[in-house]
């Protein structure tokens, strides 16, 4: 299927519902559209796509941008002398909204949809064992680039700075590049204050080095627990032997294992262990839309009600665990696992159950863990509603300009102008 039949056929499926109309719009001929969460593409006489957007409130938003006609501006898009249609899809949550709104972006504008998302990368350790000489290094392409990985991170900077603490742990060398040209490679500051055994200019083997490189490896996957039990005791007995200066630099590494151990542990997992249940508070209603990641793929699941939650999220997961994961490109996955990876750490993760699955099957007592975790959640941020304000001003200023997260008055987080 080329590309346009696979935008059709995407659209067909995600925005199932139409309404159209022969000229500029108003209120009446608006009224049969309902008034909730939606994914929508603005459409013109010909079918063609205006504006794709989403919403928490599908009418009122029609209204506020097709209405009566803007004062006259230099740059501005009168969208109801445009517009002659709308195609949408209901939506449970901000989540699920900005999910569809990325396959869609994808879809309709491949060239340019990653700056109209709301969401950006996610970091990733990654290290390539095929290689002859494996370097750690920080990256963003997650089932993109052959080779493991770990992850995610919050942002760049935090798994920058978990690598810089791996490299001073397992004594790992800071310019990977010069031991790729072992054993011409040349000596750095690290070598002569006795920091690093050199293997770039051959004074190490580098069998050993990379023996570190794996040790290094297992700490990120498996977490610092046994690390630091060994760091303890080593601790010990260079404090008994009175290496002072040594005990200290053990403690300080300690510092660093238990940050790990804190701050990154409860996200940070190998990229084939990323699979995970997500239960997703639905907008004004006491339901849970679920979702599957496995492999960097999504599947939508079913809105279950609050009180029957546990049982119907375990009787979906063993039918989907049944069903292999779907036929998504690298890209995809890494996308997916990008927008996954901002729901962690984001404002809705207070709000959101992330019940990570084991790779041997569902455990045992699941129903009653599921429904335990779903009482310690907190209340999802409250919704900003427009006020008269709001949407007079948003009638002033026109559609959002194409870049990034505008975060419209009444909008979720993904709203963007297309352009036609």
């Amino acid at each position: 299927m080329d590309a346009p039949a696979a935008a059709d056929a995407l659209l067909a499926a995600a925005l199932p519902e139409s309404h159209s109309w022969p000229g500029r719009t108003d209120a009446a001929a608006l009224a049969p559209l309902p008034n909730t969460p939606a994914v929508l593409l603005l459409v013109d006489g010909a079918g063609a796509p205006v504006q794709l957007l989403t919403t928490q409130q599908l009418r009122r938003s029609l209204l506020a941008r097709l209405g009566e006609p803007p004062a006259p501006r230099r740059g501005r898009v009168d969208l109801g002398a445009v517009v002659r249609g709308v195609r949408w899809r209901v939506v449970a949550c901000p989540f699920e909204a900005r999910w569809w709104y990325w396959r869609l972006a994808r879809a309709l504008y491949p060239r340019e949809y990653r700056r109209l998302v709301s969401f950006g990368p996610a970091w990733f350790l990654h290290v390539d064992w095929a290689q002859p000489i494996p370097e750690l290094r920080v990256t963003e392409r997650v089932w993109d680039l052959p080779g493991a990985f770990v992850g995610p991170w919050p942002s760049r900077s935090e798994a920058q700075r978990a690598l810089e603490g791996l490299w001073d742990l397992f004594d790992l060398c800071r310019h990977p590049e010069e031991v790729r040209r072992a054993p011409r490679g040349r000596r750095c500051a690290y070598a002569e204050m006795g920091r690093c055994d050199a293997p770039c200019d051959g004074s190490a083997p580098l069998a050993a080095y990379v023996a570190r490189c794996r040790a290094a490896w297992e700490f990120a996957t498996r977490g610092p627990a046994a690390w630091l039990a060994d760091a303890a005791e080593r601790m010990r007995t260079a404090a008994a032997a009175q290496e002072f200066e040594r005990a200290g630099q053990i403690k300080q590494q300690m510092r660093f294992a238990q940050h790990w151990q804190t701050a990154w542990e409860p996200h940070v997992r190998p990229a084939e262990a990323l699979t995970a249940l997500l239960v997703l508070p639905v907008t004004r209603r006491k339901k849970w839309l679920l979702m599957l990641l496995r492999h960097g793929d999504l599947q939508a699941g079913p809105v279950v009600p609050a009180r029957k939650f546990p049982a119907a999220a375990v009787t979906w997961l063993q039918a989907a665990a049944t069903e292999p994961p779907g036929p998504a490109t690298p890209t995809e996955r890494m996308e997916q696992t990008w927008l996954v990876a901002h729901l962690l750490f984001g404002r809705e993760a207070a709000s959101t159950l992330v019940y990570w699955l084991p790779a041997e099957g569902l455990p045992a007592g699941l129903e009653t863990e599921l429904a335990k975790r779903a009482a310690e959640l907190r209340p999802p941020p409250p919704e900003e509603e427009p006020t008269e304000a709001d949407r007079a001003a948003a009638q002033r200023s026109g559609p959002p300009a194409a870049k990034g997260d505008p975060s419209a008055p009444g909008e979720f987080g993904t709203t963007g102008a297309c352009g036609a």
